[in-house]
């Protein structure tokens, strides 16, 4: 099997890198490029093994699939570099924000089966969280199902939905880092240190991520386990139910769908 990235950004690095690790694909069946950030790709040639190109046919000849991990407004330069190269058993896999289904076909020359796919950074320790939207072309779609179990848990939607996916697990580290880091700075202001604050947070972040992945109780009612009657936990709860967190998280992830959504009227 033949993979290719045109793009070895984050996203598309902690997908081959989970796909390697895993030991799903080996690393010589994977070929990258990446105009933009050459010295990354030999970077990645050297720690992975991973074969690395600037030769468009050669990138494209007996591929299997191609990744396209560009940034969106790289597109239309990725599509025309490929096109006169394209196999017709070749599948486009986009991992790009907002680009559809249609556009990638008819920009690509129309010939070939499309899958956008939105994994996120976790898929570097395989743990990420992946949305998949098929054209209806799109034939052994378990082969890409189990591909991308390699590096996380599948959900399979409409194209419809793909916003929604951005939003929610495409940026969603980013969204609980930023919550991560709050969290920190307020373990410096009880008095900790910046070192002590760090370690006790990740700690904590960690731990509580074990028990979720071991108890299959809900969230509320592992919260409410915890929560003794007059009790410290309470009485922080208390103070954070004033704060209308759940509306902050909503306008959050809505504002990133909206984007998602704007990226692909361009």
């Amino acid at each position: 099997m033949k993979i290719v990235f045109f793009g070895a950004g984050n996203m598309a690095s902690a997908i081959f890198t989970g796909m390697i690790e895993k030991g799903t694909v080996k690393a010589e069946d994977i070929y990258i490029t990446s105009k933009s950030n050459r010295v990354a790709a030999m970077e990645f040639k050297e720690s992975l093994g991973v074969n690395v190109s600037y030769d468009d046919a050669e990138l494209c000849k007996d591929a299997d699939y191609i990744v396209l991990a560009s940034k969106p407004q790289n597109f239309t330069d990725v599509a025309e570099r490929i096109r006169p190269y394209l196999e017709k058993k070749t599948k486009l896999i986009s991992v790009m924000a907002g680009i559809h289904i249609a556009r990638i076909q008819e920009e690509a020359g129309m010939e070939n089966a499309v899958a956008r796919i939105m994994p996120n950074t976790n898929a570097m320790v395989q743990y990420s969280v992946n949305g998949i939207a098929f054209s209806d072309d799109f034939d052994n779609k378990d082969e890409l199902i189990e591909l991308m179990a390699s590096f996380g848990k599948n959900v399979v939607v409409g194209e419809e939905g793909m916003d929604n996916i951005t939003a929610a697990t495409g940026s969603g580290p980013a969204f609980l880092y930023y919550i991560y880091e709050q969290y920190a700075k307020s373990l410096e202001e009880l008095g900790f240190s910046k070192e002590d604050a760090e370690k006790l947070t990740r700690n904590l972040v960690i731990g509580t991520g074990k028990t979720l992945s071991e108890r299959p109780e809900s969230f509320e009612q592992l919260r409410t386990d915890i929560t003794s009657k007059a009790g410290t936990t309470e009485a922080g709860l208390d103070t954070l139910s004033e704060f209308k967190l759940q509306e902050m998280i909503s306008k959050t992830l809505g504002s990133a769908r909206d984007r998602s959504k704007k990226l692909s009227e361009r």
